[in-house]
C-alpha cells in the first residue's frame, strides 16, 4: 500500500511519499528546497495525515539525513512499493525522518 501524508510549508500544500521503518517515516526530498533549511532549523514540519479536504495540519518532529546509505534505502524501498517520485537516485536528494507521534510512548 502506498502512503503518502499531506504537509504544509509557507502557506503551500504538498504531498510526501513515505515508507514507514521502526515507527519513523522517511521521504525523499529534494535537499535545496526552503523547506528542508526549515525542518535543519526548527526540527519540525506541519503534516497531515487527511489528503482530501480541509486537512488538519499538525507540527511533528522531523530531521534532514544526508547519509547516502539512508537515502538508497529509502529510495529503493519507494521504488518497491511503487511511490517513488524521483526518478534517479543522485546527490540532490537527502531524506526528511519523520518521528510518528504515537513512538513517543
Amino acid at each position: 500500500m502506498k502512503k503518502v501524508i499531506k504537509f504544509s510549508f509557507e502557506d503551500k500544500e504538498g504531498f510526501l511519499s513515505l515508507v514507514e521503518i521502526n515507527h519513523k517515516f522517511y521521504a525523499l526530498v529534494k535537499k535545496d528546497t526552503p523547506k528542508v533549511q526549515n525542518i535543519l532549523e526548527t526540527h519540525q514540519l506541519l503534516v497531515s495525515y487527511e489528503l482530501k479536504q480541509n486537512p488538519t495540519f499538525m507540527p511533528v518532529e522531523a530531521h534532514v539525513l544526508y547519509d547516502f546509505s539512508t537515502i538508497e534505502q529509502v529510495y529503493q524501498q519507494l521504488e518497491l512499493e511503487k511511490n517513488l517520485y524521483f526518478k534517479t537516485l543522485d546527490d540532490s536528494l537527502c531524506v526528511i525522518e519523520i518521528v510518528h507521534p504515537k513512538s513517543n510512548t
